[in-house]
């Protein structure tokens, strides 16, 4: 298409006499473009065939293999963080999208840990039952009055093992209500705790609280608080808060009896019957106090089993095989 507007202008210049600009002008043709293609034009006709077209602000080989290097001897920084760490250190100065081309081009495209969240959860994440417990406040409204829902999850297996609808959030209740849910504990003979799960919580003024931390105290638990403004460190309990409140919002509650009632229903359906993509799609409880090896297995052994019968009956075979 240039070549062929090229080849209008030269032959309407030729034909009229008139200036290169008038003729552009008369044909609509910006100047700067003109001249544009005639520049590609004669690159293209200097560039040996086959050769890739130079952009003018593509990046230096010196700064390519600068970025490079230094991103091989950074491995885990992604590719943002590398572009303004080398123009703060002098090493390149590019942008990040085109740090982010040169090593996706080499293969070096860091998809380490992310945001903090996800690191937090590859190194810290709970491997057992009640070895750590997220918890926290979420406002309920009931008929124009505010009541706080206040939640114990079990960070494994996210079963929700305690709840209460307060009508405050002081220290005094949250304790109390503290104190219920650590009774859930399993005991040994003389009434001390097998288990001392790690309690997670934000910084709010409850869990801050002589009282919330003297309950803590009295059974010898290790209390973590989030980093201010963080949530996503507390993002099991947050996103547990999220489910329920969507739960709530198809209810229609007058009273706070009523709100307890559908909290009730709520959590039941949350631990024993809805199934978390987390667990491989099994529910909270079969994770708490199940045996989810052996469910993951029974599943494996249905498909296969499945999967054999289908290969039979769509090959019409008339011998029957053994499944492998």
């Amino acid at each position: 298409m240039q070549r062929e507007v090229r080849h209008v202008v030269v032959q309407t210049k030729e034909r009229s006499g008139w200036s290169a600009r008038r003729t552009l002008r008369a044909l609509g043709i910006p100047h700067g473009t003109y001249y544009r293609w005639l520049q590609e034009a004669a690159w293209d006709q200097a560039r040996p065939t086959g050769a890739r077209a130079t952009q003018a602000f593509e990046a230096l080989a010196e700064e390519r293999e600068a970025v490079l290097s230094y991103a091989r001897r950074h491995p885990t920084i992604r590719h943002r963080e590398l572009a303004w760490r080398m123009v703060d250190e002098d090493v390149a100065y590019v942008s990040p999208s085109t740090v982010y081309r040169l090593l996706r081009e080499a293969k070096l495209v860091c998809r380490g840990r992310g945001r903090q969240k996800r690191y937090r959860e590859e190194i810290e994440k709970a491997s057992g039952p009640d070895q750590r417990w997220g918890t926290d406040l979420m406002y309920v409204k009931v008929n124009g009055v505010n009541y706080f829902y206040l939640g114990f999850i079990d960070e494994y297996s996210r079963y929700i093992v305690h709840w209460e609808l307060l009508s405050g959030m002081e220290g005094e209740r949250v304790s109390v209500s503290s104190q219920a849910a650590l009774e859930t504990l399993p005991r040994s003979a003389s009434g001390e705790l097998l288990v001392k799960p790690e309690i997670r919580s934000d910084n709010g003024s409850c869990f801050v609280s002589r009282e919330f931390h003297g309950v803590l105290a009295h059974y010898n638990l290790t209390h973590v608080k989030i980093k201010p403004h963080c949530p996503e460190e507390n993002g099991i309990m947050e996103r547990s808060n999220r489910t329920v409140r969507e739960a709530l919002e198809e209810e229609e509650l007058q009273t706070r009896y009523q709100a307890e009632d559908a909290l009730q229903r709520i959590i039941h359906w949350y631990n024993t019957e809805r199934l978390h993509s987390s667990l491989g799609f099994l529910r909270p409880i079969d994770y708490y106090r199940g045996e989810p090896t052996k469910l993951h297995e029974a599943r494996r052994q249905k498909l296969a089993a499945a999967r054999h019968q289908r290969r039979e009956k769509n090959l019409q075979l008339r011998q029957p095989t053994l499944p492998l």
